[in-house]
């Protein structure tokens, strides 16, 4: 069990109103500066190629942390937000930058409708996720904070060792044994609950540096050899975790995270880059399928491929990327074809979103399988790379919830999927008797899915309900024996950082 650590009282009332009202000031002026920041940027765009959407882009970020931070608590709605804010702002970026309007870029104004809608979107998702927490009571920062002051970082470790291969293991089989490639997938995704306390602890402890070290570079090494490149996610997870702290924005918080961002986005343009080369390398080896090739060869092509990208090579890839993070292309040729050429479909896709969770392969074998590019093909018109070429190229939630219901009803449904976001990590943070904990499986559950604007509603609805689930399962059975385990022994360690608490809530 993690106890909670009870104010000893001995501070006095004054010094303690008086740190509060500090903070609070602090607090004000950096929710100041950073309005003030994106309304100079807004005032500035306006005279941009794209000046409106422009102006209004640059609003929206203070917007949704007005509407989704709780401090001390993980943002992690609030990252998934301003990242699926970036995919449907980009395209805005990126034409002001060579000073064309969406609509000379794209030929048409469904470009800018598409973008406008995308926009519009976001900011209705986090609407809802606000209705989910509205009653939750006060931020939970000092119980989160008093739990990871006693956890042992070191047994951390082990768990992460040990969950490692078998993360792996279930990966692998999961896309063997279709008929529970959600549960398998599920369990796998437990890995980044540990790897989440991992960073959480360390950085609030500010102790073992070298064991949050080592976990990130073997989880970026690890992920640049897989066909998607998975070397992002550990990044995700530190960088929510960084941001938990009210300290977020101070100091070295505030330098981990620009580094964090930085390192993201250089591995994003020399991966893309060099990707076409490296899976070209890996469908055409010998070996059958790709987990089976050496570590060695994939480390050594991937090595001769980065080391061979120029200055051209990257500018490229800069551009390829900013195009492949900009999702509205899709939605704007969706909204070119639908209803002119293909009728609205009046929820049936959203219905199926429902029923893919209520028939699960397990039960019903003949249920087909999810290929997002036929979807694509279908409501845009145009052919793209699908499952015989390995790949997989969807339309997004966003622009399937325009499909079902036009314009103006989309809406609704983007406003439950942030209700349903909201009340999963509402359930894990307030109803869980060890909020650390529950604080990293609503991350786990919440972090690969809630930031993705360009994932199906099928895969959204799908893959969060079954990993919640699992999650659940997990923490119900064994949260007490996990909490039990990762508490350090009474005396060791000392000189970590205590703070006061409310007394414990089961």
């Amino acid at each position: 069990m993690l106890p909670q650590l009870v104010a000893s009282g001995n501070s006095p009332a004054i010094g303690a109103s008086s740190a509060v009202a500090h903070e609070k000031r602090r607090t004000y002026t950096g929710h100041l500066l950073f309005w003030g920041i994106c309304g100079a940027l807004a005032a500035t765009g306006f005279f941009t190629a794209n000046g409106i959407v422009t102006s209004v882009a640059f609003l929206v970020p203070p917007i949704l942390v007005q509407l989704l931070w709780r401090k001390g608590e993980p943002p992690v709605l609030l990252f998934g937000c301003m990242i699926q804010w970036l995919q449907a702002t980009a395209a805005v970026f990126y034409t002001n930058h060579y000073h064309q309007t969406l609509e000379e870029a794209f030929g048409s104004n469904e470009l800018t409708v598409a973008t406008w809608l995308s926009i519009i979107a976001v900011v209705v998702l986090a609407l809802g996720i606000r209705c989910a927490f509205l009653g939750a009571g006060p931020s939970l920062q000092n119980r989160i904070e008093a739990e990871a002051s006693r956890v042992d970082i070191k047994k951390l470790a082990i768990l992460y060792i040990m969950i490692v291969p078998l993360a792996a293991a279930l990966g692998y089989a999961s896309w063997r044994l279709p008929s529970i490639t959600q549960l398998l997938l599920g369990i796998a995704s437990l890995k980044w609950v540990i790897i989440f306390l991992l960073c959480y602890c360390v950085l609030h402890q500010r102790r073992n540096y070298g064991l949050l070290a080592g976990c990130l570079a073997f989880e970026f090494v690890m992920g640049m050899f897989g066909v998607f490149a998975n070397f992002k996610s550990v990044f995700f997870v530190l960088v929510i975790a960084a941001t938990a702290s009210p300290l977020a924005l101070r100091g070295r918080r505030l330098v981990s995270t620009i580094v964090c961002f930085g390192i993201l986005f250089v591995s994003g343009v020399v991966w893309t880059a060099v990707k076409m080369d490296y899976r070209e390398f890996l469908a055409n080896t010998e070996t059958a399928n790709e987990e089976a090739i050496p570590i060695e060869r994939k480390f050594t092509k991937l090595a001769d491929l980065v080391s061979s990208v120029t200055w051209e090579n990257f500018t490229d890839g800069m551009d390829a990327l900013i195009m492949r993070v900009s999702y509205v292309n899709y939605f704007a040729l969706a909204i070119e074809n639908v209803p002119n050429r293909v009728p609205y479909e009046n929820g049936e896709l959203w219905k199926g979103s429902i029923m893919h969770i209520l028939t699960p392969r397990l039960l019903f074998p003949d249920k087909p399988v999810l290929d997002d590019s036929e979807r694509t093909r279908l409501y845009t018109g145009i052919q793209v790379s699908g499952m015989e070429s390995g790949t997989s190229i969807g339309i997004g939630y966003v622009g399937e919830s325009y499909i079902d219901f036009g314009p103006v009803g989309m809406f609704a449904p983007i406003f439950l999927l942030g209700v349903f976001y909201g009340l999963i990590n509402r359930f894990f943070l307030t109803r869980t008797q060890y909020k650390l904990l529950g604080a990293a499986l609503a991350v786990s559950v919440l972090i690969f899915s809630a930031y993705e604007i360009e994932t199906s509603n099928v895969k959204l609805i799908g893959g969060v309900a079954s990993v919640g689930l699992v999650s659940l399962v997990v923490y119900l059975a064994f949260g007490r024996t996990l909490a039990n385990f990762l508490r350090r022994s009474p005396g060791h360690e000392p000189g970590v950082r205590r703070f006061p608490t409310q007394s414990r809530v089961a």
